[in-house]
């Protein structure tokens, strides 16, 4: 961050009286509501900056950590003053919250000087509160309950010039800041996809057809039929070598080669083995156009997720689809594809059997979407009692539009709690208590 710049930043901001909220979005990126301005606070060391952007950037998870407990005393606060700790690079607000029952002064102070850059809460004399990072070993320690040392000034500073700061100039530095980001994040996700890809193509093209595996079913139960009618002639004879000819029971004059499968105890064991062979090819017979389906479904859900990636204007829509490591560690396994938007866990049925797994799973409080009039995924939002953000809801229908089948359209999402939809027959439902949102692509 350069001095010059932060200088510029302290100024611009002085100009807000009140601060609405300040909540952390990513791991090292705060979101500070200044009036209904938004500006962000990218706090990685060597990275960090302060900027604007005109898209809403929704968290993948929700933080709960007591540093983040304590940001809400932000919350709806008076903004006293910004300025700008001589020629280090911290940048502190003084605030008082409103609806304290004592009124007391606090201050944020973001810390933007490479070694020590933070997010500290102090108290008005300098007792730390909470903060992003906390320092124990340091000349500088950032402790709980005890003071923060100030930052010794650099006693050689270099020449600056104050930046007169604007929002446009702070929405540029976002766009500077994500584009080779962006890019790097797109090109890493689509090579993990395009290996899933590769990986269902190879699985389908292994699947054998219906006809290899009806003739195998056949092939098996003529060994079976074969043995059980030569049982008597063979049941004193010991199991000998790797196969077996006998006549068929049908064709006499047609003899019948049989393999003798490992761990047959005797030709009665055999022709059971057999028989079980037959049954088990049978139903595969019968059953794989299931497997076909659902690996060719999987497949152009990772085609469609591959299209909205690639799309993607915004680090937080690449992110959506890459679930955050501790949900990867216990996670259990579910029949449906799980995401993450805001920090909210969201589930989509890509296929009818997924459909109707999806609306068993949920419970009655958590929010249903389906685009209208057109067969497609269910989705839905587990988030029980908690009231959702109309971004994270047009974030949800923009993805359930977005991995629709249907290329171009208008499309109309309707969304209602779980509670309201009734399962009529499948995953054909009917519902009531809807509002809807309008997308077109």
């Amino acid at each position: 961050m350069n001095l010059g710049l932060l200088k510029g930043i302290s100024t611009y901001f002085s100009q807000f009286h009140k601060i609405y909220w300040c909540r952390r979005v990513d791991d090292n990126l705060l979101a500070l509501n200044l009036e209904g301005n938004i500006f962000y606070i990218d706090l990685t060391r060597s990275k960090s900056t302060i900027f604007c952007t005109t898209q809403s950037l929704l968290s993948t998870k929700h933080y709960q950590a007591p540093f983040d407990i304590k940001l809400g005393l932000c919350h709806n606060a008076y903004l006293h003053s910004s300025c700008v700790d001589g020629d280090n690079r911290i940048l502190a607000l003084h605030f008082t919250p409103q609806n304290a029952y004592k009124k007391q002064a606090y201050i944020l102070e973001l810390e933007f000087t490479g070694k020590y850059t933070n997010a500290i809460l102090l108290d008005e004399r300098r007792i730390v509160i909470e903060a992003l990072r906390h320092i124990s070993e340091s000349r500088r320690p950032v402790r709980v309950g005890k003071p923060l040392n100030p930052l010794p000034q650099p006693p050689n500073p270099k020449p600056y010039e104050v930046v007169a700061v604007h929002k446009e100039l702070l929405e540029n530095l976002y766009k500077e800041r994500t584009q080779h980001m962006l890019e790097s994040a797109k090109t890493q996700q689509l090579k993990a996809i395009e290996a899933k890809e590769a990986n269902l193509s190879r699985l389908l093209q292994e699947i054998p057809s219906v006809h290899a595996l009806t003739e195998q079913a056949q092939r098996y139960n003529l060994y079976a039929h074969t043995l059980t009618a030569h049982l008597h002639e063979l049941q004193h004879k010991a199991i000998q070598g790797d196969s077996l000819t006998l006549s068929s029971s049908d064709t006499p004059s047609l003899e019948v080669q049989i393999p003798i499968l490992e761990h047959t105890k005797s030709f009665s064991h055999l022709a059971q083995q057999y028989f079980t062979l037959g049954k088990k090819y049978a139903q595969k017979a019968q059953n794989i156009h299931l497997r076909l389906e659902n690996l060719t479904d999987s497949l152009q859900f990772l085609q469609a997720q591959k299209a909205l990636i690639a799309k993607a204007k915004s680090l937080a829509d690449v992110k959506i689809f890459s679930p955050p490591k501790t949900y990867k560690k216990h996670q259990k396994h579910q029949n449906f594809e799980i995401f993450f938007i805001d920090g909210i866990k969201i589930g989509v049925g890509k296929n009818t059997s997924q459909n109707i797994e999806l609306l068993k799973y949920a419970s009655g409080e958590d929010m249903w979407l389906h685009i209208c009039d057109i067969p497609s995924s269910h989705m839905i939002i587990f988030c029980g009692k908690t009231r959702l953000r109309d971004e994270v809801i047009h974030k949800a229908g923009e993805i359930l539009v977005g991995l629709c089948s249907v290329k171009i359209g208008n499309f109309r999402v309707d969304y209602t709690k779980r509670k309201f939809v009734k399962i009529t027959q499948g995953a054909n439902v009917v519902y009531a208590k809807y509002q809807s949102l309008e997308y077109k692509k």
